[in-house]
């Protein structure tokens, strides 16, 4: 929280009322550019070039496995480990496939 705190960014992940209209979030996002897990861009004039482990060393929170879960090509994980990840991510035991999982059923 005291990182977020320092770099301005603490009301943009506590405020949900706001989300992605904050200005500077939404500047981030359109000035950005993801090409093989290297996020690029600028903010106030600023570059900006990190990928999931630079961001997560910032923020002081795991990073590992971010790039399998944020890769559209899940083939590295067999059938079975994807239908028991849609189970847990979407807190529905009776599911019996792989699927999409939308951040409210979360």
């Amino acid at each position: 929280m005291d990182k977020l705190r320092t770099r301005g960014w603490l009301d943009t992940f506590i405020n949900t009322k706001r989300g992605c209209s904050v200005p500077k979030l939404a500047e981030f996002y359109a000035n950005c550019e993801v090409t093989n897990g290297i996020v690029t861009g600028s903010v106030h004039g600023r570059e900006l070039c990190f990928d999931a482990n630079n961001l997560g060393a910032w923020l002081g929170v795991p990073s590992k496995g971010f790039d399998v879960y944020v890769r559209e090509d899940k083939t590295v994980l067999s059938n079975d480990q994807l239908s028991d990840l849609t189970r847990k991510l979407a807190q529905r035991p009776d599911l019996n496939a792989p699927r999409s999982v939308t951040k409210g059923e979360m």
